[in-house]
């Protein structure tokens, strides 16, 4: 119960947070997204991307354990901001997100927190991303790729 208590936490902490309390304030590169979540739903459990234009990226899992603070890592800097990229390009494929669900078993929540739209999300069949039969692959994709840096990184048990 405690490891779900704090996935909550987590979770309810990125979701609610004001970019100005970071320092971020739209930019050249981040005009519209300053933070992105791709939630997983793999079984009765969740496993949550969150990364946050201040270089924040975290990945943790519903069950308990997780990898917090990968960013300061410089083989992840990259690809987080590769995500945060996808995000706003395909901005105009997510609608407003009123409620903070996480996904069901195969089902995938791509979430963008924007400056000026609020919380927006879609919520998509995993096999309909990973055949590329969703506008919404290339983020999916490149999330992917930001979970194996993550994965990669030194002291990062290969179960993550």
């Amino acid at each position: 119960m405690a490891d779900r208590n704090v996935y909550i936490g987590l979770r309810q902490q990125i979701l609610t947070l004001a970019p100005a309390t970071v320092g971020l304030a739209p930019s050249p590169l981040h005009p519209h997204v300053y933070g992105g979540l791709m939630e997983m739903g793999i079984g009765d459990a969740v496993a949550t991307l969150v990364v946050v234009a201040d270089g924040t990226t975290s990945f943790y899992f519903s069950t308990g354990g997780g990898i917090i603070g990968a960013g300061v890592h410089e083989t992840v800097k990259g690809p987080s901001k590769a995500f945060l990229a996808a995000l706003e390009r395909h901005m105009g494929e997510l609608s407003p997100d009123p409620s903070e669900q996480t996904p069901s078993a195969g089902m995938i929540h791509l979430r963008a927190l924007t400056f000026d739209r609020g919380r927006l999300l879609a919520a998509v069949p995993e096999a309909d991303l990973a055949a590329k039969r969703n506008p919404l692959w290339d983020v999916f994709f490149t999330g992917h790729a930001l979970i194996a840096a993550i994965r990669k990184l030194p002291n990062v048990p290969k179960a993550a």
